[in-house]
């Protein structure tokens, strides 16, 4: 019987089952010698099984905890204080838990990019906030990083100028007052500029042709359709 037993343990790979395996095979040699009426000899035999059959299980457990990145996010806000409601997400993908202080981010190392590096992103959608972070994942498995938002300019915004009579106007200049940038309709009246602010955040628009002139306001992101009118 211990003979196919030991047979039978020589094909099992798994830590776990071998952990389990080895506390069976642990409690029949503990019953074997205490049959005997021997009851250390029981005891150390008992103890030297368990340990070396939890040894694989305990060797895989550890190097599993230490190949797991626990990535710790501290959002900061423009005034370099803490923000407790920011959306975090990661480029490797996965939940972020909301822990004190922070987020976190746990990477297995199967997911761990090629080239090491994590990029991390923070928003804060209603202050028009937004930030990014790039980490590199190497020996530390408990790494922090900070991230710090500034206000987003990254919207643009699409449209077409059209005249009194709901026709497209070639050539005129569109602009956002107290910014540089000019954009001129092409031969259907569209044009594109940036918004120099955030998705959905309220901006004003400035389309002018000769002496006829147009004025909206308008979020960023959303088309937008200016009616020139003169004076």
């Amino acid at each position: 019987m211990q003979e196919q037993a030991l047979k039978i343990a020589s094909h099992i790979t798994h830590p776990a089952t071998i952990a389990a395996f080895a506390l069976v095979f642990a409690a029949s040699a503990f019953a074997l010698a205490l049959h005997a009426k021997k009851p250390r000899i029981a005891w150390v035999l008992a103890a030297g099984i368990i340990v070396l059959g939890l040894a694989p299980l305990a060797a895989s457990t550890f190097l599993q905890s230490r190949g797991l990145y626990r990535v710790r996010v501290v959002v900061l806000g423009p005034d370099k204080s803490p923000v407790d409601d920011a959306h975090v997400i990661s480029s490797n993908g996965g939940e972020p838990k909301k822990v004190a202080g922070g987020w976190e981010f746990d990477i297995p190392p199967q997911s761990r990019p090629a080239d090491g590096k994590l990029r991390l992103f923070a928003s804060e959608k209603n202050a028009f906030l937004a930030g990014s972070s790039t980490l590199v994942l190497d020996k530390d498995y408990f790494p922090n990083v900070e991230i710090q938002l500034y206000r987003d300019t990254s919207a643009t915004i699409r449209g077409d100028v059209i005249d009194e009579h709901r026709r497209s106007v070639a050539g005129a200049r569109v602009s956002i007052p107290g910014y540089p940038d000019v954009a001129v309709t092409d031969e259907m009246g569209n044009f594109v500029l940036p918004a120099h602010a955030a998705d959905g955040q309220m901006v004003r628009l400035r389309a002018q042709k000769g002496l006829a002139t147009a004025d909206i306001s308008t979020p960023a992101g959303a088309p937008a359709e200016l009616m020139l009118k003169r004076p």
